[in-house]
């Protein structure tokens, strides 16, 4: 992340490819480098937004670094330490931030943003790249996910979980591993939140869904099981879902479908076996999700891709205040509308949201959302397993006493936490 001169030849501002890094080039006679590390997708939806910002400043240009997104996080961590990171970090999944304080590879950014920054985003959206106290980052784009409902199977939207018979729901989960993130809706309409919030807000490290609240969901679960939430890794939902039911054969009985835009595509195009897809309104619905058993309204994860700033080598922030700037200029309401009507991507940014609302698409999981910010512990990952091995063998029917085995996940689960605070 040293902060280089170098000469730049012609008067235009050039875009240039060079390996796995592309160049945005200013017209300066000696400009300083931010480099931005990103994967493929992440490069191509924002590089025209970063020219942008390149053009209007004479003093940087900027160099997009393409890495795997798998494996960008343990990148940074063996390059940090030896000066040899990005800037910053685009696209990144929120919930990473927790683990990458944790390895000392980020920089808080708290000092660089106004005073009313958090006006400018969805709720919870800014919210969601603060950590123990300090931001991390800004919003790029946000995700979460819905009830699709197939409208010539399910007319009305449900209005409580308790209208869904048994095999009309469809819910991809892991045999061992579950999806505590799809099932998570559920979850909380037993008030079994993952960990408990403090008066801010903000997670605690505290897990909040044991006791009598997440031991009557997992005996709910179990009660459910396989008959209501279908098999595990069902290859056959899409198909079920866009199909015509016919009872004989036990195909295309899925009425709803919990998921996310990342489906969307292969619902309105069809996809492998299923070549029909369905149109938004006519076709398919995307609704909130209904109330639960007893009455409680459910809520989703709220995930966020966004920029953060990356730690900078021994004694060097000369690139910082560029880099907040560049952030900034990404988490504004013309560049995150933009990167909208190009790619799809539905705007943290409260602005370019509501303008992007023409869309039927953005406008119904947007108002489907009833979310909070998915936990950036960096205990997340050892959690996300030891929740869902213990989520799929209840569903499965492999617990006699589900509520026991819930609170033996949730002490596990505490015991995980406490090692890596």
């Amino acid at each position: 992340m040293k902060t280089t001169a170098k000469r730049v030849v012609g008067i235009l501002a050039a875009l240039t490819v060079v390996g796995s890094g592309i160049t945005l080039a200013t017209p300066a006679s000696a400009v300083s480098t931010l480099i931005v590390w990103a994967d493929k997708g992440t490069i191509d939806t924002i590089k025209d937004q970063v020219k942008k910002w390149d053009d209007l400043k004479a003093d940087y240009s900027v160099s997009l670094v393409q890495k795997d997104f798998g494996t960008v996080r343990d990148a940074l961590k063996v390059a940090v330490p030896k000066d040899q990171g990005p800037d910053i970090l685009a696209g990144a999944a929120h919930d990473w931030i927790g683990n990458l304080v944790a390895a000392n590879v980020l920089l808080p950014i708290d000092g660089q943003l106004p005073s009313n920054f958090k006006d400018d985003f969805v709720p919870g959206a800014l919210q969601a790249m603060k950590y123990k106290g300090h931001y991390y980052g800004v919003p790029g784009w946000t995700e979460n996910i819905a009830m699709l409902r197939n409208v010539k199977k399910a007319p009305k939207a449900l209005k409580s979980v308790n209208d869904i018979k048994d095999g009309e729901l469809g819910i991809n989960y892991s045999a061992t591993t579950s999806d505590p993130y799809h099932f998570y809706p559920f979850q909380t309409m037993f008030d079994a939140p993952v960990f408990t919030s403090d008066s801010k807000g903000d997670w605690t490290n505290k897990v909040g869904m044991g006791g009598t609240k997440g031991g009557n969901f997992a005996k709910w679960l179990k009660l459910k099981g396989t008959k209501f939430f279908g098999p595990p890794a069902n290859a056959n939902i899409l198909c079920d879902f866009l199909n015509p039911a016919n009872k004989a054969k036990k195909t295309g009985l899925i009425k709803y479908w919990v998921t996310g835009a990342w489906n969307i595509t292969a619902i309105e195009e069809g996809s492998g076996n299923c070549k029909k897809g369905l149109e938004i309104g006519t076709g398919y619905s995307i609704d909130p999700f209904p109330t639960g058993p007893t009455g409680l309204k459910a809520k989703q994860f709220l995930g966020i891709r966004g920029y953060l700033m990356v730690a900078s080598g021994p004694g060097n922030t000369t690139n910082v205040p560029a880099a907040s700037d560049l952030m900034k200029f990404m988490s504004s309401e013309s560049a995150q509308f933009s990167l909208y009507d190009n790619f799809n991507k539905t705007p943290a940014n409260v602005a370019a949201l509501n303008r992007a609302k023409d869309n039927p698409v953005i406008a119904g999981f947007a108002n489907a959302a009833n979310t909070v910010p998915m936990p950036n512990s960096p205990a997340m990952d050892a959690a996300w397993v030891t929740w869902g091995k213990a989520q799929t063998r209840i569903i499965q029917g492999k617990e006699a006493k589900p509520d026991v085995a819930w609170e033996a996940m949730t002490k596990a689960l505490q015991k995980t936490i406490d090692k890596v605070k």
